[in-house]
């Protein structure tokens, strides 16, 4: 186990409890407050999905894998044939060029008219000098001199227009009038003259703040998240030394950061993926380096003193200062949804020498935020060290033209498996699969099979979750499709996205383990004679939208996630009733968070759908609701059942052992041998079950229990997905990708649903399974399971 001890707190800083590690972090409030927009009520409980399967096994399916589909599954939409040709025909119109997507985060408004009118109200209510004949309206009963006032409110003048041309017009003061309140004062019809002389009186501190006042102010204030480097004073003490190293995929930058993390007295590893950190665990200990591991679900304990630990990077430990960290993957940094974990690791990782990998794109960010706290940056660059080269043409949708060393990328679970099939009888080469829904063991094992010669694996069929985390001997990348569904439309992959999963081609070397614990490329030298690595699509449709991803530059990633802390979350709660839902807490707090040009605030709308999940369950304190809805649940309607039963036992004290939780289908182990999609998707929905179970026992000690059952059952489920890997089948179409799109007769809702692999998450970040969880890691389990302890003694 780790250390719990915590950091010595310094005088007169706030001591917080990080919603994304189990450190506590001092965090510093700052002192100006933020703007926040109308917020809407939440009221109700989530609506829930309908469970998908009613029957153990999925109806039989048609042979034609891309079948069309209704619009909507429950009020959510699905992919239609339709759909996919619209999608497929703009993209050909915009000549490969992928959509530009937009963030709601910080949507560009106009202020011009705005400014034009509050600059002629403000320019009316200006007082007239006091010997003017008009003094009576602004002097009259005013104890301020006229010349004094006068003086007084040009300057509010001043400062309210100044707002308008800065980006961070917070700063300006918590009762100025900001731009966006003057245009809600506006449209709403309230009129401004009356709202500018209040604020002024305001200003010069003549009126009184209302309740209602007060408490925006006091949001404005809990919500303020301008201030990240501040949350981490004890990392701030540490003289840093910054290293990025950019290049693009197959080009030794991975290979000289873990070099350095071999030779440093002690070190952090930290990667995005279980596979990843796994992986460096065992070789670092085969090379004779004590390394421990911790992942959401896992702690490997080698050795008390061990001078390395690998970790997933949500799991790193802030509290440790070491020589050396290596962050993997640094490009991550700018997520929606998972960046702050990059950001909050770099910020507030307590070593003296901080190596970064990843793409170009993240040079400017990271110079920036390393001047913002003070910290040198140097800059290692690289260039590819064998050729990638995009071949002439595609194949022509002939599946014949297939060769050994192939990968071919699609992007769900029906193609995969109908592309596998294919390949497998017209070319009668044998192909292992790779998908983000699989196990990160199962994965493992099949990056094993297509790496080893002998195994009798020849080619690869694989989602994106190639992109990373895997060591693979390809010598072709094929792109089945340049278009994906991204759980509510069709749209093209990304131009970072394509060259990520591209770069994989033409991999330098592979050496294959038998146990997995030898060393590989990324820590062997690297060998002299370059291998070329070729891409191209399967048809010619998607042949223009390759070229053009791989011939532009990526543009530059330009701010880094952040969330806030679990102690941030608890003081904004506590400005509402004790009775008020947490889901609205969240959703409340993520309309009111603000913050600088460098940073952005990561999408919460995974845990606010989990925290209306949880309305209803007594007992849960505030701290625990947020374990839940960071916990890594995903989108599997089973898994979310299941975690629901798992919070009633922590709210009600109850015994929360795995055999004992209620919906959970233990009954699909007892298939000998699994063959069907149907089976292979009820043991990976069992296999997300045990994770989050895993996950949570670590957090909840006392009521999940014993772990190492748990364990069994995890390796006796992978061991059944391998099997139903090697047997599982499916029909693909015989026609060229554009025209294997067929239109049938509208199918019956729940056939549709099983046909569109509802429970799936999209692959738009890969291994999106690999989420670690974002609230409280590492948490000492004295922090929230103590008074549980008693409490479930007893009622046990």
């Amino acid at each position: 186990m780790l250390s719990s001890a915590l950091v010595t707190r310094p005088r007169g800083v706030q001591m917080n409890l990080c919603v994304f590690c189990s450190l506590r972090v001092p965090g510093v409030l700052g002192a100006s407050p933020l703007r926040i927009p109308g917020t809407t009520r939440f009221r109700g409980k989530s609506s829930r999905y309908k469970k998908v399967f009613e029957k153990k096994g999925l109806l039989s399916r048609g042979t034609d894998f891309r079948s069309s589909r209704d619009a909507t599954y429950n009020g959510r939409q699905v992919p239609t044939a339709e759909g996919l040709l619209q999608a497929r025909t703009a993209l050909q119109e915009r000549g490969g060029k992928p959509v530009e997507k937009k963030t709601d985060k910080l949507p560009a408004q106009d202020y011009r008219k705005i400014y034009a009118l509050t600059e002629q109200a403000l320019t009316k209510l200006i007082p007239p000098p006091a010997d003017s004949p008009k003094v009576q309206g602004w002097y009259t009963g005013n104890l301020m001199p006229p010349k004094e006032l006068r003086t007084r409110y040009l300057a509010f003048v001043d400062e309210v227009l100044a707002a308008f041309t800065v980006q961070d017009y917070t700063a300006t003061g918590n009762s100025l009038p900001t731009p966006d309140k003057i245009t809600t004062i506006y449209k709403e019809g309230k009129g401004l003259d009356n709202y500018f002389v209040n604020s002024f009186l305001q200003y010069i501190g003549q009126k009184d703040l209302g309740k209602k006042v007060i408490h925006m102010i006091n949001v404005e204030k809990a919500a303020d998240m301008r201030f990240p480097p501040e949350w981490y004073p004890m990392a701030r003490q540490v003289k840093r030394t910054w290293h990025l190293h950019v290049g693009p995929t197959n080009s030794g930058k991975t290979y000289n950061a873990l070099k350095r993390l071999e030779e440093a007295a002690d070190g952090i590893y930290a990667g995005p993926l279980r596979l990843l950190a796994h992986e460096i665990f065992e070789r670092m200990n085969a090379k004779g380096i004590p390394c421990n591991l911790v992942t959401g679900d896992d702690r490997r304990i080698v050795s008390e003193t061990a001078a390395v630990s690998s970790s997933t990077v949500e799991m790193v430990d802030l509290n440790r200062q070491v020589e050396v960290a290596v962050l993997d993957e640094i490009q991550m940094i700018g997520d929606e949804d998972r960046g702050w974990a990059w950001t909050q690791a770099l910020l507030g990782v307590r070593a003296k020498e901080v190596h970064m990998c990843g793409e170009e794109r993240t040079v400017d960010l990271i110079k920036k935020l390393a001047a913002s706290v003070g910290d040198e940056c140097i800059v290692h660059n690289y260039t590819r060290l064998g050729p990638l080269e995009v071949m002439k043409q595609s194949l022509g949708g002939d599946l014949t033209k297939i060769q050994k060393g192939d990968c071919v990328a699609t992007f769900s679970r029906k193609s995969i498996f109908a592309m596998k099939k294919e390949i497998e009888k017209v070319t009668g080469l044998r192909c292992a699969v790779i998908y983000g829904g699989l196990p990160p063991e199962t994965r493992s094992m099949q990056a094993r099979h297509f790496n080893d010669p002998e195994s009798g694996y020849d080619v690869l069929v694989a989602s994106d979750a190639v992109g990373m985390g895997l060591n693979l001997s390809i010598k072709r990348m094929i792109f089945e499709t340049t278009i994906k569904w991204n759980g509510s439309a069709y749209e093209a992959i990304s131009v970072p996205h394509i060259k990520q999963i591209a770069g994989r081609a033409g991999r330098y070397k592979v050496a294959v383990s038998k146990h997995n614990i030898q060393a590989d490329e990324t820590l062997t030298p690297l060998p002299a004679a370059p291998s070329i690595g070729f891409v191209t699509t399967l048809d010619e449709v998607d042949y223009q939208s390759l070229k053009y991803a791989m011939s532009v530059t990526s543009k530059p990633i330009l701010t880094a996630g952040i969330l806030p802390t679990s102690s941030q979350i608890q003081e904004f709660a506590s400005l509402y009733p004790p009775n008020r839902e947490l889901s609205f807490i969240l959703k409340t707090m993520d309309e009111a968070m603000r913050t600088t040009k460098l940073f952005h605030i990561c999408n919460l709308e995974q845990q606010v759908q989990t925290a209306k999940s949880l309305i209803g369950i007594p007992g849960l304190r505030i701290l625990e609701k947020l374990q839940f809805c960071m916990a890594p649940i995903g989108r599997d309607v089973k898994v979310q059942d299941a975690v629901t039963r798992m919070a009633e036992c922590v709210g009600s004290n109850t015994d929360g052992s795995f055999l004992k939780i209620p919906g959970v289908d233990l009954e699909v182990l007892d298939i000998d041998n699994p063959k069907t999609v149907a089976i292979l998707q009820r043991l990976e929905s069992l296999h997300k079950t045990i994770l989050v179970w895993l996950w949570l026992s670590w957090r909840f000690p006392a009521t999940f229990a014993p772990r190492e059952t748990v364990q069994e059952l995890k390796a006796i489920c992978e061991e059944k997905i391998d099997i139903a890997l090697s047997n599982v089948r499916f029909e693909r179409g015989k026609k060229p990708a554009f025209e294997r799109v067929t239109f049938h007769d509208t199918m019956d809702p729940e056939e549709n649903a099983e046909n569109t692999d509802i429970e799936e998450p999209p692959t738009g970040h890969g291994d999106e399974d690999e989420f670690e969880g974002t609230v409280l890691p590492h948490l000492s389990d004295k922090l929230v399971d103590s008074e549980r302890l008693n409490q479930v003694a007893v009622s046990n």
